[in-house]
């Protein structure tokens, strides 16, 4: 089957290690295209290879119409993916700090910090239409990989695809997130001593879990309001959401709800995947 991934997003987010690690994958790997030759380059190259990724940065946010580039795109080739890297602005700021590159922005603006604001404003709409965004805040070139190789392996031609995460508030809530659910308000294992060292996915923190007032009514109305939002998706073409359940530290609660949350579509029909991106952490 073909493959067609259009990666963007923010200067600094990661697009040069994401745009490596395709190439890993077998995506025949195009950088720095202008978005306006976007679909000639996709007609003339797609039919000799399987996998194509072609990389827009900001600079290609200046020529052309670049939403108009990319519905020309998927309208012509309809399995097409766009995957945008997106990171918080205070990380960005450290990148940048820390390489001393210049931003791609900064002749027209004065600083960093006004660069980064320009560049989220030009990018808007893209963002909104993105099939695929990821949080590269708190990624590594690993976890990069891992991520990209579980989303769009995940990707399949009919059905509807739920992405549980599991994160700790105290590390920041996960930007790629369609729906975020807090569960702080449940009481924590942390304070059990027992229980302190074990997370989520062991048996007795799950035991101790079930047995509290109103932890299965939660997991039952997180799972109807999503299948009330899910309906409306798909009317709306979109054959994905991505669901971030937090506790304090994310390592108990929050995975917890994560396991049941993936069972529970799992059992429904949905692909599922599941990530605990903080439950070392916590």
């Amino acid at each position: 089957m073909k493959e067609l991934v259009i990666l963007t997003g923010y200067s600094g987010a990661g697009k040069s290690t994401a745009a490596g690690l395709l190439e890993d994958l077998g995506f025949f790997c195009i950088d720095n295209l202008p978005p306006e030759v976007a679909y000639q380059v996709a007609s003339i190259v797609l039919p000799s290879v399987e996998k194509l990724a072609i990389v827009i940065d900001v600079r290609g946010y200046m020529f052309g119409n670049v939403i108009k580039a990319i519905k020309d795109v998927k309208e012509r080739f309809p399995f097409t993916k766009i995957v945008f890297l997106t990171t918080k602005k205070e990380i960005l700021i450290q990148r940048f700090a820390h390489t001393r590159r210049s931003h791609p922005l900064s002749k027209q603006t004065t600083s960093i910090s006004e660069a980064i604001d320009l560049e989220t404003e030009m990018m808007k709409d893209v963002f909104d239409i993105a099939d695929i965004l990821i949080d590269t805040s708190q990624l590594n070139p690993h976890q990069l990989r891992e991520k990209l190789t579980m989303l769009l392996e995940s990707k399949q031609p009919t059905g509807f695809t739920v992405h549980v995460i599991s994160f700790g508030f105290k590390y920041g809530i996960p930007l790629d997130a369609d729906f975020v659910f807090d569960a702080r308000f449940f009481p924590n294992p942390f304070y059990i001593q027992e229980l302190r060292s074990k997370d989520g996915r062991n048996e007795e923190v799950k035991e101790f879990l079930r047995n509290v007032d109103g932890v299965n009514e939660y997991v039952e109305k997180i799972r109807s309001i999503l299948e009330f939002a899910i309906a409306r998706y798909r009317t709306e073409g979109r054959k994905e959401i991505t669901v971030a359940v937090g506790c304090t530290g994310g390592r108990h609660r929050s995975v917890y709800f994560a396991e049941e949350l993936s069972k529970v579509f799992e059992n429904a029909g949905y692909e599922t995947t599941v990530e605990h991106r903080d439950v070392a952490l916590g």
